[in-house]
C-alpha cells in the first residue's frame, strides 16, 4: 500500500553543525565533508552535487569527525554509555566498520576527548575522557584493539584534548591538553613516555607535528612551544611573530628577535581570546587561529625557518541585542576547524557561525607580509540560527526565508540552487509571506508589519502597518489580500489600497496557523488554546468551530473547496474536521507534530514531528495511518512548504537548516500546469538605476567605437611596421644564406682534404700492422718449441708417480677388509638391542596416535566452522563487487554516451566556426564600406567647419566680455573686503575717542547741523545734475550713432536696389546687411548697457560712501542713535550683498549658457559622429531673432533690477534726511531748554 505514496529525495541541504569538532574538511580538491542536521554531507560546490551519509540517532551524539590522511576513511565519533567510532568510506558512502571499546574492561567514560589516525591510515588512536583517561589504539581494517596506555599524568591530573600522530612514524605520538603533555613511543605494543613532560604549567589548546622530530604546541596565552627530539627548544608569542627561526640554540631565558620575551598577565587583554586554535601543518607551512576570527598563515622558507605570509580575517556578523546579556554572548568568529585541500591551493575554516569560509593560499605578496585579507563564504551565505519563517510564490521558482537570529531576508532559487538576494535589517524578523507574483512581500518586524517591494538588489519598504511581532502572515491565493496576526486577532488587509478590510476575532490564545481556500472566500485558523475556526472572510464571521482544550494545535491546512480541514497537534494526532466535527482522528507519533502542508490538488499530505522527521501521509486518512518517514533534520521543523507545481518540498528547522526535497512518483497527484506556462523572469528595478545602466551602456558603446577606430589605426600602423621589419628580416636572411653557402663550400673543400689525409694514414697503418704480425709469428714459433719439450718431460714424471700410488692402493684395500669384518660383528650386536627398544616404542606410538586422532577431529571441526564463516563473508564481498561492477558498467555506458554527445557538439562547433568565418569576411567588407562613408563624412565636416568658425568668433567676443565682467566683479569684491577691514578698526578708535570729543561736540553741534543740511542738499543737486548730464551725453552719442547707421543702411539699400532683377544676389546682399547691422546693434547695445551698469555702480558706491561718513559723524552725537543706525546700515548692507549674490548667480547662469553653446558647437570635444555633429551645427545656426529676443528679455530684467535698486537708494536717502531733520529739531529744543535753565539758575 505504501508503494503508491510519493518519494522524497533530498536535493540540497543548507546548514552546518557548529557543535562538532572537525566539522568541515577536504576529501578531494573539490569535495568537502561536513555535518548538517542528521547526516554527513559530501558537497561539490562546482558541480552542485551533494551526497549524504545518514548518522545514527539523527547525529545527536556526534562529537567529532576525523578524516584519514589518505582521504579513504571518515571516522564519526559518538558519545554514550559506551562511546564508539564508526568508519565510513567517502567514495562509496558505505559503513566500513564500527569500533567499540573492549567489553572485558570496566569503562566508565561516556565520550572520546581526542581521536586521530596514524600517518599510514592503518590505525586509529582514541582517548577516553574522565574518569578513565585511557588511550586505545585500534586496527582500522579489523577493528581489533592493538595496544593501550594511560593518557593523562601519572597522578591522574590533566585533561587531554588532542592526539597528534607523527607524520612519518606510526609508533610515535603526542598527547596534549590542560596541564598535560606526553610524547609516547611504542615498542612491542607497549607505550613509553620520553622527553619533555612538564605540561602542568600550560593549558594546551592545539598541537601538530611539523616534521618527524619537531612538535608544535599552542596554549591559551598565545604562546607557541617548539619541542624537538623530546626537548623544549624555544617559545614564541603569536601576537608579534613575523618569522619563526627554529635553529636558535640559545637558552629560553635569553631573548632574541623571534623568541618570546617574559610576559606578565597584564600585557594581555583579558577581554580578547589569545588561545592558539586548530594548529594545522602541511608540506609548505602551517596555519593556526589566533585572537577572535583571525587565521595566521606561515610558509616554510627553509626546513628551519618559517615566514608569515598572510593574516586571514573572518567577517564578524555578531548582532548586539539589548535584551541579551553580554556575558552569555558567544563570539561567532572563534575558529573551530581549519582544513587545506590536497593540492594546497585553498583553505577552509569554520567558527561558531553556521557558515564555511574559504580563502586562496599564497595570494599575498611576500614583500608585504602580515596584511589582513578577508575570508569569503564557501557557497551561499547561510542563516545563523533558527529559521524564523519561510514563504513561496506561484510565478517564480523562489523561496523566501527569514533568519530569527541573524536578521536577514534571503531569496533562494530552488531550481538553480543559488542565492538570488540577501538583505540584513536592524530589527528582529518574525513572519514572512510572498505575493503570488514574487514581486512583493510582507515581513513582520519587532515594531511594525512592513509591505516590501522585491527589487533587483534590495527590499524596498512600500508601506508600514501598526502590527508588532507578527509571527503569522500570509497572502491570499489570488494575491489581492493578505492576513496578519495581531495578538489573538487576524487582520485582513488589501494589498492594493493597503486598507484594513476585515477583522477576525475569536481566538483566546496564540494563533499558530492560517490557510486560505482556492477562491479566497474562506480561511481556516488554529491556536494553542485548542480551537480551530473556519472563517467567511468577506463577512468577518465564523462558519464553523472546533474546540479541544486538551490539545495545542500547531498547524492547519484547508482543502481547495473548503469542505475539510486538516490539523496537527502536540499529541501526535492528525485530525480531519468537517462541519465543526472531527471526521477522522489518526495517531502518527506519540511525541507530537509540528507543521502540516497539503498539495495544491489535495492529493498529498506531509507533516513533521519527532524532532525533525518528515512524514508522508496517505490520504484519505484511514483508521491506522499509512506513512513513510524521512529524517534529515536533527531538530524541530518549524516551517514546511510545497512548490507551486507540487514538485518540491521545503523544510526549515530550529537549528538553522533548510532542506530542498524533490518529489518523485507523483503522477496523478501533482497539479497539472498549462504547457505554455513558464516561470516569470521579470524583476523590478528603479528608474534611477535603469537610467544609470542605460547611460553606462551608451558610454561603453561609444568607448567601443572609439576602441574599434583606435584598434584599426593600430592595426594599420602595425602592418606598416611589420612590413618594414619583414623587409629587413628578408634582406638579413638573404645575406645569411649567401654567407652559409660560402661556409658550406669551404667546409666541403676542408672535408675532402681531411678524407685524403685519413686515407694516407690508413695505408701507413696497414703496412705497420703487417710488419708487427710477422714479428709476432716468429716469436710464437720459438715459444711453441720450448713448451713441447717441457710437456715431454712432465709425461715421464707422471708415469713414475702413477706406479707408486697403485702400490699404496693395494695395501690400503687389504687393511680395509680386515677392519670391515670387525665393525660388522659389533654392529650386529647393537642391532639386536635396538630391535628390542623399537618394539617398546611402537607400542607407545600406537597409544599416542589414538590421542592425536581425537585432537585432529576437533581441529577439523573448528576449521570447517571457520571455513563456512569465511565463505559467507567472501560471498557478501563477492556480491558487493558484482554490484560495483554493474554500477561501473552503467557509468561506462554513460561515459560513452557523453563521448558521443561531445563529438556531436564538436561537429556543431566546427560548423559554427565556419559560419563565424563567413560572418567575419562579411564584417570586413562592411568595415571597408564604413571607412569610405567616414571619409565622405569627414569631407562634409571640413565644409561645415567654415560655418562653425563664424560662430566661434562670436563666442570668442562673448568670452572676452565675460572675462572683463569677472575681473570687474573680483575688483568690487576686493574693495568691499577692504572697506569692511577699514571700518572695524575705525569703530574701535571711535569708541576710544568718544570721551575726548564729547566736550568739543557740544560747541560744534549748531555749526554741524547747518553744514549737514547744506551738504546734503548740495550733494543731491550735484548728483541730479551729473545724472542728467550723463543722460544727455548718452542720447547725443546714441543719436550720432543712429544717424551714421542710417546713412550706412541707406547706402546699402541703394546699392541693393540695383540687384532687383537678380533675386538670388538680392537675397544674399539682404542677408549680409541683416547680419552686419544686427551684430553692430547688439554689440552697441551690450556696450551701452555695460557702461550704464559701470557708471550706476560707481554712482551708488560714491553715494554710499558719503552716507557712511555722514552717519559716522552722527554716531558721535549719541550712542543710542548710533546703535539703531548701525543696525539699519547692516540691514541695508545685507540687502546689497544679497543683490550682489543674485547678480553673481546670473553671471554663472550666463557662463553655463556659454558652455552649453560651446558643447553644442563641439568646441571642447576631439571627435564626434557625423549625426551628432549635424545636430549640433543645426542647433548652433538658429535664427538670430530667437537669440535677440532672449537677450532682450535679460536686458529688460536687468533694467527692472536697476530700477528697483534706484528706488531702494532713494528710500534710504529719504529715511536718512528725515532722521537728520528730527535730530536737528530735538537738538534745537534741547539747546533752548538748556539756555532757559541757565537763565533761571542765573536769576
Amino acid at each position: 500500500m505504501t508503494s503508491a505514496l510519493p518519494i522524497l529525495q533530498p536535493r540540497l541541504i543548507l546548514g552546518l553543525r557548529t557543535d562538532v569538532e572537525g566539522n568541515a574538511q577536504f576529501i578531494t580538491d573539490e569535495d568537502i565533508i561536513y555535518p548538517v542536521g542528521a547526516v554527513l554531507t559530501i558537497h561539490n560546490l562546482n558541480q552542485k552535487r551533494q551526497k549524504y551519509i545518514k548518522l545514527s540517532d539523527k547525529g545527536k551524539n556526534v562529537t567529532a569527525v576525523v578524516v584519514s590522511p589518505n582521504k579513504k576513511l571518515v571516522a564519526v565519533v559518538e558519545s554514550g554509555e559506551k562511546p564508539f567510532v564508526t568508519l565510513w568510506c567517502p567514495s562509496t558512502y558505505k559503513k566500513k566498520r564500527q569500533i567499540n571499546l573492549p567489553t572485558e574492561k570496566e569503562i566508565y567514560a561516556t565520550k572520546f576527548t581526542a581521536v586521530a589516525f596514524t600517518f599510514d591510515s592503518k590505525c586509529l588512536v582514541c582517548v577516553t575522557g574522565e574518569p578513565d583517561w585511557t588511550m586505545y589504539v585500534f586496527k582500522c581494517d579489523k577493528g581489533k584493539l592493538e595496544s593501550t596506555a594511560r593518557a593523562n599524568n601519572s597522578n591522574n591530573t590533566g585533561y587531554v584534548r588532542h592526539v597528534c600522530c607523527n607524520p612519518n612514524d606510526a609508533n610515535l605520538l603526542a598527547l596534549a591538553g590542560d596541564g598535560v603533555i606526553k610524547i609516547l613511543a611504542c615498542t612491542e605494543f607497549a607505550w613509553r613516555q620520553f622527553g619533555y613532560g612538564k605540561g602542568d604549567q600550560y593549558n594546551f589548546t592545539s598541537a601538530t607535528w611539523l616534521s618527524q622530530d619537531r612538535l608544535l604546541l599552542g596554549n591559551v596565552d598565545g604562546k607557541i612551544l617548539v619541542i624537538e627530539n623530546g626537548e623544549l627548544k624555544s617559545i614564541f608569542f603569536a601576537g608579534d611573530l613575523p618569522t619563526i627561526d627554529l635553529k636558535i640554540k640559545e637558552e629560553l631565558q635569553q631573548t632574541s628577535q623571534t623568541s618570546l620575551k617574559v610576559m606578565s598577565d597584564t600585557t594581555l587583554d583579558a577581554e580578547e581570546d589569545h588561545s592558539i586554535r586548530a594548529l594545522k601543518a602541511f608540506p609548505r607551512g602551517f596555519a593556526f587561529g589566533y585572537l577572535t576570527g583571525t587565521v595566521h598563515l606561515y610558509e616554510m622558507e627553509t626546513p628551519h625557518k618559517y615566514i608569515k605570509r598572510n593574516i586571514l580575517k573572518i567577517p564578524d556578523h555578531t548582532i548586539q541585542r539589548e535584551y541579551e546579556e553580554s556575558s552569555e554572548e558567544i563570539k561567532l568568529t572563534t575558529v573551530n576547524c581549519i582544513s587545506i585541500n590536497p593540492s594546497q591551493a585553498r583553505l577552509i575554516v569554520t567558527c561558531n557561525e553556521s557558515q564555511i569560509y574559504t580563502a586562496t593560499l599564497w595570494v599575498q605578496d611576500s614583500s608585504n607580509p602580515g596584511i589582513e585579507s578577508n575570508f569569503s563564504e564557501y557557497g551561499p551565505a547561510l542563516h545563523n540560527g533558527p529559521i524564523g519563517s519561510m514563504a513561496i510564490c506561484c510565478w517564480k521558482p523562489i523561496l523566501l526565508t527569514a533568519g530569527k537570529r541573524d536578521r536577514t531576508l534571503k531569496i533562494w532559487n530552488y531550481e538553480t540552487e543559488e542565492l538570488d538576494l540577501m538583505q540584513k535589517f536592524q530589527d528582529d524578523l518574525f513572519g514572512v509571506a510572498l505575493h503570488p507574483t514574487g514581486l512583493y512581500a510582507i515581513v513582520g518586524f519587532s515594531d511594525k508589519l512592513r509591505f516590501l517591494t522585491v527589487m533587483i538588489d534590495e527590499f524596498e519598504i512600500t508601506r508600514e502597518f501598526p502590527v508588532r511581532n507578527c509571527k503569522q502572515c500570509t497572502f491570499s491565493k489570488m494575491g489581492y489580500m493578505f492576513a496578519a496576526v495581531n495578538g489573538n486577532v487576524i487582520q485582513v488587509y488589501s494589498s492594493i489600497s493597503f486598507e484594513m478590510m476585515y477583522t477576525l476575532k475569536g481566538h483566546n490564545g496564540k494563533i499558530c496557523g492560517m490557510s486560505w481556500t482556492n477562491d479566497d472566500r474562506k480561511m481556516a485558523s488554529c491556536g494553542n488554546e485548542g480551537a480551530v475556526y473556519e472563517w467567511v472572510v468577506a463577512e468577518s464571521s465564523r462558519l464553523s468551530e472546533t474546540i479541544m482544550k486538551q490539545c495545542e494545535f500547531k498547524g492547519v491546512a484547508i482543502t481547495l473547496d473548503g469542505k475539510s480541514i486538516f490539523v496537527v497537534s502536540n499529541d501526535g494526532h492528525i485530525r480531519e474536521l468537517m462541519n465543526s466535527n472531527v471526521h477522522r482522528d489518526v495517531a502518527v507519533v506519540p511525541s507530537g507534530l509540528d507543521s502540516i502542508i497539503l498539495s495544491h490538488i489535495d492529493q498529498m499530505l506531509f507533516v513533521s514531528g519527532n524532532n525533525g522527521t518528515v512524514y508522508n501521509i496517505k490520504i484519505p486518512l484511514l483508521e491506522k495511518a499509512e506513512y513513510v518517514e524521512y529524517s534529515i533534520h536533527a531538530d524541530t521543523i518549524s516551517h514546511m512548504l510545497i512548490s507551486y507545481d507540487d514538485k518540491y518540498l521545503f523544510t526549515g528547522s530550529h537549528e538553522g537548516t533548510i532542506c530542498f526535497w524533490k518529489l518523485l512518483n507523483i503522477e496523478g497527484k501533482a497539479v497539472k500546469l498549462d504547457k505554455d506556462f513558464t516561470p516569470s523572469k521579470d524583476i523590478l528595478i528603479s528608474r534611477q538605476i535603469l537610467e544609470e545602466r542605460i547611460a553606462q551602456t551608451k558610454n561603453l558603446q561609444m568607448r567601443l567605437k572609439e576602441l574599434e577606430t583606435e584598434y584599426a589605426y593600430q592595426l594599420r600602423q602595425n602592418d606598416v611596421v611589420n612590413s618594414l621589419r619583414m623587409k629587413e628580416i628578408h634582406s638579413g636572411y638573404c645575406q645569411a644564406i649567401e654567407e652559409l653557402k660560402e661556409k658550406n663550400e669551404q667546409l666541403e673543400s676542408d672535408h675532402m682534404q681531411e678524407i685524403h689525409n685519413i686515407n694516407l694514414d690508413i695505408k701507413q697503418m696497414k703496412l705497420d700492422h703487417e710488419e708487427f704480425i710477422r714479428e709476432l709469428e716468429a716469436n710464437y714459433n720459438e715459444k711453441l718449441i720450448f713448451e713441447y719439450e717441457k710437456y715431454l718431460r712432465l709425461e715421464e714424471k707422471m708415469e713414475k708417480m702413477r706406479q707408486y700410488y697403485e702400490k699404496e692402493l693395494e695395501e690400503l684395500r687389504k687393511a680395509k677388509k680386515d677392519s670391515e669384518e670387525k665393525i660388522t660383528n659389533e654392529f650386529l650386536m647393537k642391532l639386536e638391542e635396538k630391535e628390542i627398544q623399537f618394539e617398546e616404542l611402537v607400542e607407545q606410538i600406537a597409544r599416542k596416535t589414538k590421542a592425536h586422532e581425537m585432537i585432529k577431529q576437533q581441529i577439523e571441526e573448528d576449521a570447517d566452522r571457520e571455513i563456512y564463516e569465511l565463505r559467507a563473508i567472501h560471498a557478501k564481498e563477492l556480491r558487493e563487487e558484482q554490484d560495483l561492477n554493474v554500477k561501473i558498467r552503467g557509468e561506462t555506458a554513460i561515459v560513452k554516451k557523453k563521448l558521443l554527445t561531445s563529438q556531436k557538439e564538436i561537429d556543431e562547433l566546427k560548423s559554427k566556426v565556419y559560419t563565424l568565418d563567413n560572418d567575419h569576411t562579411k564584417l570586413k567588407k562592411s568595415i571597408i564600406n564604413l571607412e569610405k562613408d567616414i571619409a565622405d563624412l569627414k569631407k562634409e565636416i571640413s565644409e561645415r567647419d567654415a560655418t562653425i568658425q563664424d560662430k566661434e568668433k562670436r563666442i570668442f567676443d562673448l568670452k572676452r566680455k565675460n572675462q572683463e565682467l569677472e575681473k570687474f566683479k573680483f575688483i568690487l569684491d576686493f574693495k568691499i573686503k577692504e572697506l569692511k577691514s577699514q571700518i572695524e578698526p575705525r569703530e574701535r578708535m571711535i569708541q576710544e575717542q568718544t570721551e575726548q570729543i564729547n566736550a568739543m561736540v557740544r560747541e560744534l553741534e549748531n555749526l554741524q547741523r547747518v553744514i549737514l543740511s547744506l551738504d546734503l542738499q548740495l550733494h543731491e543737486l550735484r548728483e541730479k545734475l551729473h545724472a542728467s548730464d550723463n543722460e544727455v551725453r548718452k542720447q547725443i552719442a546714441k543719436n550720432a550713432v543712429m544717424k551714421r547707421a542710417l546713412k550706412k543702411i541707406k547706402t546699402d539699400i541703394y546699392l541693393a536696389s540695383g540687384y532687383v532683377q537678380n533675386v538670388p544676389l538680392l537675397i544674399k546682399t539682404v542677408k549680409e546687411m541683416y547680419h552686419k547691422f544686427n551684430i553692430d546693434e547688439d554689440f552697441e547695445l551690450t556696450q551701452a548697457e555695460d557702461s550704464e551698469v559701470k557708471t550706476e555702480f560707481l554712482r551708488q558706491r560714491e553715494f554710499l560712501e558719503r552716507t557712511v561718513t555722514s552717519l559716522q559723524m552722527q554716531v558721535n552725537k549719541s550712542t543710542s542713535t548710533l546703535s539703531s543706525d548701525k543696525v539699519k546700515l547692516t540691514e541695508e548692507n545685507a540687502i546689497l550683498l544679497v543683490e550682489t549674490n543674485m547678480l553673481r548667480k546670473e553671471l554663472k547662469d550666463e557662463q553655463r549658457r556659454k558652455d552649453k553653446l560651446q558643447s553644442i558647437l563641439g568646441v571642447n570635444q576631439k571627435y564626434l559622429p557625423p549625426k551628432v555633429a549635424m545636430e549640433r551645427v543645426q542647433n548652433a545656426t538658429a535664427t538670430r531673432e530667437e537669440i535677440r529676443n532672449e537677450y532682450r528679455k535679460t536686458i529688460e530684467d536687468n533694467e527692472k533690477s536697476i530700477q528697483v535698486l534706484r528706488e531702494e537708494n532713494d528710500r534710504l536717502l529719504n529715511k536718512v534726511l528725515v532722521e537728520a531733520s528730527n535730530y536737528e529739531v530735538t537738538a534745537h529744543d534741547a539747546a533752548i531748554s538748556e539756555e532757559t535753565a541757565k537763565r533761571d539758575s542765573f536769576i
